[in-house]
């Protein structure tokens, strides 16, 4: 619906000199009301001046007759509403009412009293420093009614006056609007509308009154027609060019299309995907820490490493997203190296062994034990080149080393000169070698080097791609040296501070390491717990009770919101875990209307959520929950957070996971 400019125009004027005329009325007001105030100050000071000294002489000669007779006469002044005088005579005086006459009726006006001092005449004068005889008080009240009336008169007739002005002025502007602007512009809108590229060579002509000289109207019906003449030319200039190239921009938008869509997917398939994953991989271990016998025991094995495999393919396309997207994050903690060289090994390891090939691992001995850097990233780029030199290894080895390139100085977070280096990583194996031409494609993403290895080594194509982001992100380069039948050589160069070593233990950051699964005995601190886990799967309900009971918890089931909202109402919990997407009511809204209430509002809610997208964390947190757990859940960061967001959170626990990338 279109909103006219002349009825907006007019309501505008109308309002202004509403207010126009609401503040000259009010001024005109004041000025009017301090003019009759002032003249009621004037007309009691007359009164001091002309009646109070002869009716001191009266009261001093006990004359009750004149003394009523001057009371009558100032109570017949306009708006004198009683008048009496106080004094110890012999007689008594009435006070006298005024016939006052209200302007304002059914409402009772205020009053001004003024008492003057009755003082005995100076008959034969009064010596130095002696005060006159008070013979009596006069009293005169005065009424404002007249005074507010002829005012609210005054005031009627400004806002009618101002009111007929402003109707008139809003009716002048809006013929003059109409006729001056809104049908030229009426014309321009119907023109441009009804404007195509069959109808270029008509230019807008407007129908307007004579005036003098060109106008803003003008000036825009100009500018039209010359954009109406520039696009035909251009329409004519262009069409030849259009007819060939219109596959080519079919095909680009079909491309913008995907690529602006595939994030969302991405994430849509990681959510969907990490809910069952969560129940496979958690009940596998369940599974495996349950004294199952062989060969049983071995399938479930197989069944969670299969799950560990799938994870880190739907991990290296979530990450592949992060960086497409620019959200993902490289972090700098004080980390061990050692830790991150030994980890690697025990994962790659166990796929070495079972392909009979020989895995070292060698750190010289002028690099530094601990580092300053983010350890998980480093992690992740190794594992994705120990892992594919291993994939590609029939037989022989696949070694790794850690050499320094260079030491160089740096400034510390805290401005002091510190100690920085550049290591360089190298991966050698005796694999399958590579051309030039496949090593041109290595590093792209959802690519091979050879279409017939996907087929036969299986893999997203997304490994190195990731790898070559993660090293770039870290100031770092990589690179690979290959030859057909004699094996690949891969190296990474990244820089990373170096940490003095410290007498005292400084906490620092660890790599992901497959640890037993904690129980009872691990989390002594959570024994007696009361929490309310609100999950709507069934599955991910029976393996979340498993592990929490398997510490000592006690466990209480709702569905979706509505439900836990009536579980808190029925019961005391000392923690909520919260899964976030949920039917009927989510966990966000769940959260929101808990906050709202004083009893819960200090509750600790976790998520618990398979969207492991960037931004999850911060959309939790806005909710109004404490932390979040991603699924598949880590088991032991899942004790430790319940731990200490109820006030029970003790060192050294055991920090098993039930997923490790």
């Amino acid at each position: 619906m279109i909103r006219s400019i002349s009825r907006r125009l007019v309501r505008q004027v109308l309002l202004i000199s509403v207010v126009v005329a609401c503040l000259a009325a009010a001024y005109q007001l004041h000025a009017a009301y301090r003019s009759g105030q002032d003249d009621l100050d004037a007309f009691l000071e007359r009164i001091d001046a002309t009646h109070v000294p002869a009716l001191s002489a009266s009261v001093w000669q006990l004359d009750e007759g004149q003394i009523r007779h001057q009371l009558a006469g100032i109570a017949r002044y306009p708006d004198v509403s009683r008048v009496s005088i106080d004094s110890d005579l012999p007689f008594a005086v009435a006070p006298v009412v005024g016939a006052v006459h209200s302007g304002w009726t059914g409402w009772s006006a205020p009053t001004e009293v003024r008492e003057y001092p009755l003082l005995a005449p100076d008959e034969d004068g009064i010596q130095p420093g002696v005060r006159a005889q008070s013979v009596g008080t006069l009293r005169v009240e005065v009424s404002l009614s007249g005074l507010f009336g002829r005012v609210g008169n005054m005031a009627l007739g400004i806002l009618l006056t101002e009111l007929v002005r402003s109707a008139a002025l809003a009716l002048v502007l809006l013929v003059g609007v109409r006729q001056l602007v809104l049908r030229p512009l009426q014309q321009v809108s119907r023109y441009a509308g009804e404007l195509s590229l069959d109808h270029l060579d008509q230019p807008l002509r407007l129908e307007r009154p004579r005036h003098d000289g060109p106008d803003e109207i003008d000036v825009l019906a100009g500018a039209i027609n010359d954009m109406r003449a520039s696009l035909l030319e251009q329409v004519e200039t262009r069409q030849a060019m259009e007819r060939q190239a219109q596959q080519l921009a079919v095909e680009k938008e079909a491309a913008e299309l995907a690529s602006a869509a595939k994030g969302e997917f991405l994430a849509n398939v990681s959510h969907e995907i990490r809910t069952p994953m969560n129940a496979i991989i958690g009940m596998a271990d369940l599974t495996l820490h349950s004294g199952l016998p062989e060969p049983q025991r071995g399938y479930i094995q197989r069944v969670r490493s299969s799950a560990d495999l799938l994870m880190g393919i739907l991990n290296d396309i979530l990450d592949f997203s992060k960086i497409e997207a620019g959200k993902l994050d490289i972090d700098t903690v004080d980390f061990d190296l050692d830790d991150v060289v030994r980890s690697v090994s025990e994962i790659v390891g166990v796929r070495a062994r079972e392909q009979s090939l020989i895995l070292s691992s060698e750190v010289a001995t002028d690099v530094p034990p601990r580092l300053r850097g983010d350890p998980l990233r480093l992690q992740q780029v190794l594992l994705n080149l120990m892992g594919n030199a291993v994939k590609f290894t029939a037989r022989g080895r696949v070694a790794l080393r850690v050499d320094t390139v260079a030491a160089v100085a740096s400034a510390g977070e805290s401005g002091e000169a510190g100690q920085a280096l550049r290591l360089r990583f190298t991966v050698q194996d005796t694999g399958l070698g590579m051309t030039a031409d496949q090593m041109s494609r290595l590093f792209q993403p959802f690519t091979q080097a050879d279409a017939s290895t996907s087929r036969r080594f299986g893999g997203t194509g997304l490994g190195l791609a990731i790898s070559r982001q993660l090293v770039e992100r870290m100031g770092g380069r990589i690179d690979v040296a290959s030859e057909p039948g004699h094996g690949s050589t891969f190296w990474v160069e990244l820089p990373f501070g170096v940490v003095a070593q410290a007498p005292t233990a400084v906490p620092m950051a660890t790599v992901t390491r497959l640890m037993s699964l904690p129980g009872a005995a691990d989390h002594p601190e959570l024994a007696g717990l009361r929490v309310l886990l609100v999950e709507d799967n069934e599955v991910n309900q029976e393996l979340a009770v498993a592990l929490l009971e398997r510490v000592g918890i006690q466990v209480t089931l709702a569905g979706d919101g509505h439900q836990a909202l009536a579980c808190l109402k029925a019961g005391e919990f000392d923690c909520v875990l919260m899964d976030c997407q949920m039917p009927e009511m989510d966990g966000y809204t769940a959260t929101r209307l808990m906050r709202e209430q004083p009893q819960w509002s200090r509750l600790p809610v976790i998520a618990m959520t398979a969207n492991a997208m960037s931004g999850e964390r911060e959309k939790v947190l806005e909710a109004g929950m404490n932390d979040h757990v991603p699924k598949p859940v880590p088991v032991g960061e899942l004790y430790r957070k319940i731990a200490v967001w109820t006030g029970r959170h003790q060192s050294g626990g055991a920090q098993g996971v039930a997923a490790v990338r």
